[in-house]
């Protein structure tokens, strides 16, 4: 009984919880382009403003970046300094992250011009399934850019490459960073004030703990 109250794991717990708060609240501020956007244009508004909204998401790259290098030291137990950690992984490679960011929203944007061209002008069935699934696997490849980029050096088109063949040849893999970010979605419904504080590193925690055996078997390689 003595163990369960441990002072110094009681700490230890806390200190955990503060880490993962203060690695959520940097990947907030870090996303204020995109929270600008929501308060003075509106989530509904997307659609309308879509190359708007996806020029704010870009700089979702190197942030998202950030809290997987933060994760990965966490599940490693060599994490340090809470905003040490996260402006490494931030800053680290920061023109990199932000041209992949770049190419893939500006690859969003053409797939989904194309889907409403096809789906409401030519109505090619074909077509729309084709764009849908290439959009889909735009969005599903995005964990394993990030992950890749804030831990390993590679050229951009080697992290485009090996990212695509890790989320067809892993499909375990890519379902659970689905899985991870269904959990996360549906703890928001059921409790959102709480939830929005810790989404952003739970769900980077989520991935990178899911994913450490194949970053493992890369880092071998």
């Amino acid at each position: 009984m003595s163990e369960l109250f441990n002072l110094e794991k009681i700490l230890g717990i806390c200190e955990k919880i503060c880490y993962f708060w203060l690695i959520n609240f940097m990947f907030v501020v870090s996303n204020l382009p995109v929270l600008v956007f929501f308060m003075f244009v509106g989530i509904h508004r997307v659609r309308t403003y879509l190359p708007l909204f996806l020029l704010c998401m870009v700089f979702m790259a190197p942030a998202l970046s950030a809290v997987f290098y933060a994760m990965n030291l966490l599940v490693r137990g060599t994490e340090g300094k809470t905003v040490r950690d996260y402006m490494r992984g931030y800053l680290r490679d920061y023109r990199q992250k932000l041209i992949l960011g770049a190419g893939q929203m500006l690859l969003v944007f053409i797939l989904w011009t194309n889907l409403e061209f096809f789906s409401l002008h030519v109505k090619s069935i074909g077509l729309t399934i084709v764009t849908v699934l290439l959009l889909a696997a735009v969005i599903l490849v995005t964990p394993n850019l990030y992950m890749l980029v804030t831990r390993y050096e590679m050229k951009n088109l080697r992290i485009i490459k090996t990212a695509v063949v890790l989320m067809v040849a892993r499909p375990v893999m890519t379902l659970g960073n689905v899985v991870a970010l269904g959990i996360i979605l549906m703890a928001f419904e059921l409790s959102a004030g709480t939830t929005v504080l810790f989404m952003g590193s739970v769900y980077g925690f989520l991935v990178m703990f899911m994913n450490q055996r194949v970053l493992n078997e890369l880092e071998s390689q």
